[in-house]
């Protein structure tokens, strides 16, 4: 009885061995099929990477291990150098979109200035032509008054002398030459005055600093130089204008929006300071404008500021006082807050040097 269970327990011994054998034996060969696939789909995607296949069906799966963290570890480098790169281009872009931006400012600063440029060219010889003609004008008719007064003392002298034998036509005609000559004489001179009158009014105006008097040019040179200063260094600057220049703010006078209007109540202002100023002295309006608005018409409009006050001054000044007008155009020099307070002309004092 032991020795035939025994043998029963030998053969299921040997059958579940074969059972477990066979067994093994398919699990091994679909793990190899499985390892194969996995193999072929890597070796596709290290290819389609431009990498080189891993040969041979045995390699180690220690090796195939290592081979994928070095691949991984070149993946991550190559993507950091991309990464870098990426970054380089970025700063060399925004860097060119700055030079672009600041080019951009640039051209519209130049051809902001090239156009007031313009204008102040094609003003300076419009009032030059004018002052030109001006010019010839007055001495052509001057010389004709010159012509007929030698006519008229001779036409004179002529009716002194005349003996009494003179026909009564004769001397008639005389008569009426000589008043003809007269009133022709007259109006020449009429026309003298008037024409003495406009070139005197267009050398009122300034409409550069080469059209000021010699003793308005480095006080408009100083003041020009102080757009965009601070509050304190303009302070400064104005004390010492006086102490260099002899030079002073007497009056301010305020002008409405968009007006060159002087009011009434500035008018007799100018009257009463223009009297207590001493001959050989130069009284030079300057004009200015708030930023508001555009340049150009800013431009006109302080010039035309200006203009109205050194004519408000020419009216009641001795012939022996000097005016001129000029502009600074707009500014925020007064008030960056305000922009009514920038929309004036100064009245400067520049007393003549002994």
């Amino acid at each position: 009885m032991i020795i035939a269970l025994l043998g029963v327990l030998i053969v299921m011994v040997l059958k579940n061995s074969s059972f477990l054998k066979s067994t093994s034996t398919a699990d091994l060969s679909a793990l190899q099929a499985e390892a194969n696939a996995l193999r072929n789909e890597y070796n596709n995607q290290r290819i389609a990477m431009g990498l080189r296949p891993i040969e041979g069906t045995s390699e180690p799966i220690e090796e195939i291990a290592g081979r994928m963290k070095k691949d991984a570890d070149s993946l991550v480098a190559l993507a950091g150098s991309y990464q870098k790169l990426l970054s380089e281009k970025d700063n060399e872009l925004t860097a060119r979109n700055a030079e672009i931006l600041r080019s951009e400012k640039l051209r519209a600063a130049l051809t902001a200035d090239n156009t007031r440029l313009q204008t102040d060219l094609q003003r300076a010889l419009v009032g030059a032509s004018d002052m030109d003609l001006l010019r010839r004008d007055l001495i052509d008719v001057k010389s004709q008054r010159d012509a007929l007064s030698a006519e008229l003392k001779e036409l004179r002298e002529k009716m002194r002398t005349m003996s009494a034998g003179v026909s009564p036509d004769d001397y008639a005609d005389l008569k009426r030459r000589f008043e003809e000559t007269l009133r022709a004489k007259e109006f020449f001179e009429a026309r003298v005055r008037d024409l003495e009158g406009d070139l005197k009014q267009a050398k009122l105006f300034a409409r550069s600093e080469d059209e000021l008097l010699p003793a308005a040019v480095e006080l408009f040179r100083s003041l020009r130089q102080l757009e965009g200063k601070s509050d304190s260094e303009i302070s400064t600057a104005y004390s010492s204008l006086g102490v260099k220049l002899g030079a002073n703010v007497l009056h301010t006078l305020n002008f409405a929006t968009g007006s060159s209007e002087l009011p009434p109540l500035d008018d007799q202002k100018v009257r009463d300071f223009v009297a207590a100023i001493p001959d050989g002295d130069l009284l030079l309006a300057i004009g200015y404008a708030s930023t508001t608005g555009n340049v150009n018409s800013n431009q006109t409009l302080s010039s035309d500021r200006a203009t109205a006050a050194a004519q408000a001054i020419t009216e009641v000044k001795r012939p022996e006082q000097f005016t001129q007008a000029v502009y600074l155009g707009q500014t925020n020099r007064f008030s960056s807050r305000i922009p009514e307070r920038n929309q004036i002309v100064e009245i400067w004092h520049i007393r003549a040097k002994k």
